[in-house]
């Protein structure tokens, strides 16, 4: 079977996703790849209006309409004393010059840059990063300083999205095959405990599909915009539901007929 039909099967049928199990390991590290993919669709948007803001507009707004700064030993040194923001291309810059900025006060923010007193605050679709100005140590932390640094990027940055996008692929990559491997181990239990017959390489297989549904509404709900609570949690309960709905879909061996 094609392995984006399986995808869409994957989506509603655990009747096929309980066939899938005796697939070659192949297809389905593809399959745990291309969900993959599709988890990082809203990490491409988000790079790439981010990157975009700040190589066309970002040199501009650092040094003409935001105030001058410069991080020394940790903190934040700027003339004003109130917190400035300027906005471009989707992304917005503030610069706290009144120590009250707040990083949880960036959550309403899609894109947004903040150099707080002492760290650099990255909003991106509701979540936060927070970063100590340590962190960067040996860089240029000042307006002059990144306005360069951008100005002598820019011509690179098609590179930058690369590798910044990869380490994201990888890392969401590695994450759901930690999870296959883990509901690999949860699913032989679950067909122990129904009288089924499972064994882990095909646990693992249904694992891995059984990730489908949970994938596709996290991506629907991250270009929508809108944040789940207790994703994880949601998202690792799905998973576990439609496997165990599987599970029960594989047939109960036959008992012997115990002869007189």
């Amino acid at each position: 079977m094609n392995i984006f039909k399986q995808l869409f099967k994957s989506l509603y049928s655990p009747k096929d996703i309980a066939r899938f199990r005796f697939q070659g390991i192949g297809k389905t590290i593809l399959f745990v790849f291309i969900l993959g993919f599709l988890s990082i669709i809203p990490a491409i948007i988000q790079v790439a209006t981010i990157g975009e803001g700040l190589f066309s507009e970002g040199e501009e707004l650092l040094l003409n309409d935001l105030p001058s700064f410069e991080v020394q030993n940790g903190q934040l040194q700027t003339d004003v004393s109130s917190t400035v923001e300027a906005s471009s291309s989707g992304i917005t810059f503030y610069v706290d010059g009144s120590d009250e900025l707040a990083s949880d006060g960036l959550t309403n923010e899609d894109a947004a840059v903040a150099f707080l007193s002492d760290r650099l605050a990255v909003a991106t679709g509701g979540s936060v990063q927070e970063y100590q100005y340590d962190t960067f140590e040996g860089f240029d932390l000042s307006s002059a300083g990144i306005a360069s640094l951008l100005n002598s990027l820019e011509g690179a940055k098609f590179i930058i999205y690369f590798f910044i996008l990869a380490f994201i692929f990888i890392l969401v990559a590695g994450m759901l095959f930690i999870k296959a491997t883990i509901f690999g181990w949860i699913g032989t239990k679950l067909a122990a405990s129904t009288e089924r017959k499972l064994t882990y390489r095909h646990s693992f297989r249904m694992a891995a599909y059984s990730s489908a549904l949970p994938a596709v509404f996290f991506l629907i709900a991250d270009l929508a915009g809108s944040i789940i609570p207790f994703g994880t949690l949601i998202n690792w309960f799905v998973t576990g539901l439609i496997l165990y709905l599987s599970i029960k879909e594989i047939p109960k061996p036959k008992k012997k007929a115990v002869s007189a």
